[in-house]
């Protein structure tokens, strides 16, 4: 197997079907202890959805601290019907690396996903990224526009971290921020399944070391977690890509916002309703939740969408 081709099959962690590790039974994404979150509450969705008429309370930006390229048929399930017919074929993929932050009046600031830390990319193996690893995730193609580091130290001090999912893409920024900062992720993150993190988990490890326990949501069914109890923030369970993915929905001074995490990587796969490919866990629950937030966002025009890794 080439570099290139090596890089496909275990870039992100998230490919189900590698030749490299289909012998192998599944493990969990990390060892880190996990505990039920105390914040938030269940509430119906149609709750939720009433509230997106309500101006929001929330300061809210994005910030872009990467760009990459990827295998599109990791981002992109290729064999869909949708993506043939349009003549779809993999090559390297354009796309970022986003880390979202808002500020509740009363409850302070957090960050959303977690951008990428210069350290690791100058340093991997000090985090926890072998050479191997390093290079097999082509974290070497990663352009920094602004870390970690410099977003969280253009404000006050963060009071938590809700994560989408627990892939490295999406927590290599917390070397850049404080061990206590409490995490936050969806019902069974930490166990989800996969023959990829026999090569992964180290590192996941390594990067949730020294941290608290991960604080997962009460999800029970189909409904929405009030993070705080006052319709400013939402999660919404969206298992597929892993089985604790989590989309936010928040109600910001600029009206509602959905952040989708990597249900949807990229702008196509949106507006067409295509899962993501190889990189996703499960790509038939991947497509349930898709349509659901498509769905959701149909219904409210207001609701402002970004995707996991491109913009709309």
């Amino acid at each position: 197997m080439n570099t290139r081709n090596l890089s496909a099959a275990i870039l992100l962690g998230l490919m189900m079907a590698s030749p490299l590790v289909t012998a192998q039974s599944d493990a969990p994404q990390t060892q880190h202890a996990s505990q039920a979150a105390a914040l938030g509450k269940p509430v119906s969705l149609a709750e939720m959805e009433a509230s997106l008429a309500t101006p929001g309370r929330l300061g809210f930006s994005v910030h872009a601290s990467a760009n990459w390229q990827v295998p599109l048929r990791g981002l992109l399930n290729l064999e869909a019907p949708a993506a043939k017919a349009a003549g779809k074929k993999d090559g390297d993929e354009p796309i970022q690396v986003y880390l979202y932050e808002f500020t509740h009046p009363q409850h302070g600031r957090f960050f959303i996903d977690t951008g990428v830390a210069q350290g690791l990319l100058e340093a991997p193996t000090r985090h926890g990224v072998q050479a191997e690893l390093f290079q097999a995730f082509g974290l070497g193609k990663i352009q920094l526009l602004q870390s970690t580091g410099e977003i969280a130290s253009g404000g006050k001090p963060l009071r938590g971290i809700f994560l989408t999912h627990l892939h490295l893409d999406h927590i290599i920024g917390l070397p850049d921020l404080a061990a206590d900062i409490p995490l936050y992720v969806g019902r069974n993150e930490h166990l989800s399944l996969s023959p990829q993190n026999h090569m992964t988990q180290a590192t996941t490890d390594a990067l949730l070391s020294g941290r608290p326990s991960l604080n997962e949501w009460g999800f029970d069914k189909g409904e929405a977690i009030d993070v705080f109890g006052d319709a400013s923030v939402y999660a919404l369970h969206t298992p597929g890509h892993t089985e604790g993915s989590t989309a936010y929905v928040l109600n910001t001074l600029d009206g509602p916002v959905l952040i989708a995490g990597d249900t949807c990587h990229t702008t196509w796969g949106w507006q067409q309703g295509v899962e993501p490919g190889d990189f996703t866990r499960d790509k038939s629950q991947n497509r349930i939740s898709l349509l659901a937030l498509k769905a959701l966002s149909d219904r409210h025009s207001q609701l402002k969408v970004y995707l996991g890794h491109q913009q709309l």
